[in-house]
């Protein structure tokens, strides 16, 4: 059977977090579900797979999902049987060989912070990102996993603003359970003054003498996967970027809780839409 890459969208507040787990409702498991409907034939974690896991609340607007599936795969009509919240808007054949974790570049991560970042020390936050940056072992800026080596590679974070928003990129080849929403309370700190920058490499140390509870986690519905990067360029739709665009319209009563996360969202999509419409390369599979 062919393999078939798909880009993701997905609001998180109605999910137990993106990976299959049964009994619950996760965005993988509502893949599965319309993906098998769609097909008529019978899907699993084996054949839908998502190349990373985000946590219950956090958003997508960019996750890889790889499909294998005997028929010409149709993300209109797979998104027929998605829920509004959960958008297929690309697709390509994969590459032979392609694996949906290690195959990819890099994954990037964007929090919109909130407005006390307005009069927040940014000095004394990009002296703290530098030191964040790099590989490290970042055991005490994730929540433990057993199964996985917490030493990893940040390539880039900043902080940056529009239209009187902060918020914070950060560029990883992986990404610990956790860590984004860790950070952003370690930096909040330090630019509040409640910790000096160098702070982190006591973190880094695995030294309790500064945070003997932990780092609690930053709220997850501001967090939102901008994109999993690979180097291929997947087709989008602009019937499937119109869909997402009418949801986030309906949602009113998200956007007021959560204005600053679904105005990013709806920038990134609007210039999404503007390429597709004017890509002179898109082609149907």
């Amino acid at each position: 059977m062919p393999d078939y890459l798909a880009r993701l969208f997905y609001l998180g507040d109605h999910y137990h977090g993106s990976q299959h787990q049964p009994g619950l409702r996760t965005v993988q498991g509502e893949l599965i579900r319309a993906i098998s409907k769609w097909s008529g034939e019978s899907h699993s974690p084996q054949t839908v797979h998502l190349s990373g896991r985000t946590d219950r609340g956090v958003h997508s607007l960019g996750q890889l999902a790889l499909i294998t599936t005997d028929r010409k795969i149709s993300i209109e009509g797979i998104n027929k049987h998605l829920p509004e919240d959960i958008v297929l808007w690309a697709k390509i054949i994969a590459p032979e060989d392609f694996k949906p974790r290690s195959s990819v570049l890099m994954r990037h991560y964007r929090y919109f912070l909130d407005d006390s970042w307005k009069t927040i020390d940014l000095k004394n936050i990009r002296k703290a990102i530098h030191l964040l940056l790099g590989s490290n072992d970042f055991q005490f800026l994730s929540k433990p996993d057993e199964r996985r080596n917490t030493v990893t590679t940040v390539l880039n974070m900043a902080v940056a603003e529009f239209s009187g928003v902060f918020f914070l990129d950060v560029f990883g080849t992986s990404f610990l359970w956790k860590f984004v929403r860790k950070v952003v309370t370690l930096l909040t700190e330090i630019g509040q003054g409640k910790k000096k920058p160098d702070v982190v490499l006591e973190v880094l140390k695995g030294s309790h003498r500064t945070f003997r509870g932990g780092i609690e986690p930053a709220p997850p519905e501001n967090l939102v996967l901008v994109e999993t990067i690979v180097p291929l360029r997947l087709i989008s739709s602009k019937y499937a970027l119109r869909r997402i665009h009418k949801y986030l319209s309906t949602r009113q009563d998200f956007l007021r809780r959560s204005s600053l996360t679904l105005s990013g969202i709806t920038d990134y999509f609007a210039s999404s839409m503007m390429f597709s419409q004017h890509s002179t390369n898109l082609h149907s599979l």
